[in-house]
């Protein structure tokens, strides 16, 4: 019942962080310079009463609390509203969009997930040792490596000198192959912007399981668990991990909840048509709707990701009570 109680309660925050999340962004836009109308037609020769009629149109020249009141209508009936720079439905775009950012940051989480709690808690039965100092120093060089830099990088190296992987796009230009042959063309093409997320996300979850897995190895536990005659790689793996999984897992929580966000500057230098790249191209042309939609998306990912990582914290360590 208690569960249930604070299910029940975290519903209610979460949809109260979700609303203040998107009366933020909406205010933050509609405050920031640039008018879309001039964007779209201000190189055009459009009188200023045809201008003043689009803004009419489009309900920019209302007062802004009308248009937030009226995005909130919208919004509650699944209505994410209109790209006039598209001429498609926002959830239209979303719909085709999203699964390509997933189909690219979903792999390249979870790899680096189990690479890196493996390669962390290596590093921390060896601590001190040349395989310890190996690890931390290539988990400093990946953290601190710009994506978008290695990325350039990987297309040089692999790309235009090797050859042997294809530059940009998600699919080869002009192909029309389907089933396996398409499966693989696609697949190839995830090959550089994969290892390139993947290497920044190892890097974070290697440096987070060693240091966890160090504080708890100091813990008195450990100590009892080997005199009952355990192994270490018992105590390891089924204690010490076990306990030292809360913080990974709470970062794990938060990559996943942004994945909907994509890597912006990995799909722009790779031209992966993903959520990342549409946001970046939205706020160069100033289209509202679907910059609105993204951060909605996005915010209500992480929210929601969140409360289940809570959940799930329960089941890692029973002394967790929610009352």
């Amino acid at each position: 019942m208690a569960l249930w109680s604070y299910v029940g309660w975290r519903v209610i925050q979460s949809a109260i962080l979700v609303l203040t999340v998107v009366t933020l962004c909406f205010v933050l836009i509609r405050l920031a310079p640039g008018d879309p109308v001039l964007y779209l037609y201000g190189a055009q020769t459009v009188s200023a009463e045809t201008l003043e009629t689009l803004r009419h149109q489009w309900g920019l020249d209302r007062p802004i609390w009308e248009q937030y009141l009226a995005y909130l209508g919208n919004l509650a009936h699944g209505n994410l509203g209109y790209s006039q720079i598209n001429h498609q439905p926002v959830s239209v775009m979303l719909g085709h969009i999203a699964p390509n950012t997933l189909l690219l940051m979903l792999p390249s989480v979870l790899v680096a997930t189990v690479v890196g709690v493996v390669l962390g808690v290596s590093a921390a039965r060896r601590v001190n040792t040349g395989w310890d100092y190996t690890i931390g120093t290539l988990s400093m060089v990946g953290y601190s490596t710009p994506p978008f830099w290695l990325g350039i990088v990987l297309i040089i190296v692999f790309a235009s000198v090797l050859g042997w992987l294809p530059t940009q796009g998600m699919t080869t230009l002009g192909a029309s192959s389907r089933g396996v042959a398409h499966a693989l063309d696609v697949g190839t093409h995830m090959i550089l912007p994969t290892c390139v997320l993947s290497w920044w996300y190892l890097a974070a979850f290697a440096r987070l399981t060693r240091a966890s897995m160090l504080e708890e190895s100091r813990k008195p536990y450990l100590m009892t668990a080997r005199m009952k005659g355990l192994t270490e790689r018992r105590v390891l793996y089924h204690h010490a991990l076990r306990n030292a999984s809360r913080p990974v897992l709470t970062m794990l929580g938060l990559h996943l909840g942004t994945m909907f966000a994509g890597a912006v500057m990995t799909e722009v230098v790779f031209a992966w048509p993903g959520m990342g790249r549409l946001t970046f191209n939205a706020i160069l042309q100033h289209d509202y709707p679907v910059v609105m939609a993204v951060f909605v998306v996005i915010g209500t990912a992480v929210v929601l990701t969140n409360l289940l990582i809570d959940l799930l914290y329960g089941l890692l360590d029973p002394r967790i009570r929610y009352a």
